[in-house]
């Protein structure tokens, strides 16, 4: 086997396990999403409150207090509904990394009793919250139907870029659930990188509104990339460059590689550390 070709069957390898065990994914996100409403008697529709609440609470602080007013480039004119397109992706983003970076140590009598594919983890962490951010695509694409009385036909490309998102944010998870085995203060260091890059992402903002000489941030972020699309394809009729989407798919693709086979590499010696 050549030096080339090696990572590339490992990662073929490692992609065809994952299919094999898709059943046991499931029942890992059946487990994940039910312990999040477990005892509570709304159960699952608090995943329908949280981003309506998310949706009126914009409204208010943006439309009535501030008054804000956005440019034709915004795609639309009220800023809850611009905000609201941006954040739902990186919230699904967020949450799922913050939530890996300590899945290794929540699962570790799991981990270190068994032969446990712990790389599932994450995987289902992700799907977890997948249900969440459809729920809240679908309020927000019937808030702007409502408003526009009409939808653009983009939004079938959807699906695309959440598998963009869902290939990079799992490839930074399996890193940082990997790195946080063997030094703990991973999960805290995440934090603080978590909260500059979203400041770094255009979730309040245009990316035309960052500087100049700073530019160069948003181009090379797949967030920014994903923002940007989902905004085009809900609230404009414009579609994604194809350049853009083409830049996103090689990031992300190359990040879910790299992050896969970080960990296939690193969880030989979990049960040692934890």
């Amino acid at each position: 086997m050549s030096a080339t070709s090696a990572p590339i069957q490992i990662a073929g390898n490692f992609l065809g396990n994952l299919v094999r065990r898709r059943g046991l994914i499931m029942n890992l996100v059946a487990r994940d999403f039910k312990q999040r409403y477990i005892g509570s008697s709304m159960g699952w529709l608090w995943a329908i409150v949280h981003p309506i609440v998310l949706l009126v609470s914009y409204t208010f602080v943006f439309a009535i207090i501030f008054k804000v007013r956005l440019g034709p480039e915004a795609g639309t004119p009220h800023f809850a509904i611009f905000l609201f397109a941006g954040i739902l992706p990186w919230l699904l983003f967020q949450e799922t990394v913050q939530r890996s970076a300590n899945s290794m140590v929540d699962y570790s009598n799991l981990i270190t009793k068994s032969v446990f594919p712990a790389e599932l983890i994450p995987i289902s962490i992700f799907l977890s919250n997948v249900l969440n951010h459809l729920l809240g695509i679908l309020i927000l694409v019937a808030v702007v139907a409502g408003l526009t009385q009409k939808l653009s036909g983009l939004v079938v490309l959807l699906p695309v870029y959440i598998l963009f998102l869902g290939m990079f944010t799992l490839g930074v998870s399996w890193l940082v659930s990997s790195l946080n085995v063997f030094l703990r203060d991973t999960a805290q260091a995440l934090t603080i990188a978590l909260t500059f890059w979203f400041w770094f992402t255009p979730i309040f903002f245009t990316a035309d509104r960052i500087p100049t000489q700073l530019r160069f941030l948003a181009q090379i972020n797949p967030l920014a990339g994903v923002v940007s699309a989902y905004r085009s394809c809900i609230l404009s009729a414009s579609a994604p460059s194809a350049a853009d989407m083409a830049w996103l798919a090689l990031i992300s693709g190359a990040t879910f590689v790299a992050g896969g086979l970080f960990f296939r590499h690193s969880k030989r010696a979990f049960g040692d550390v934890l």
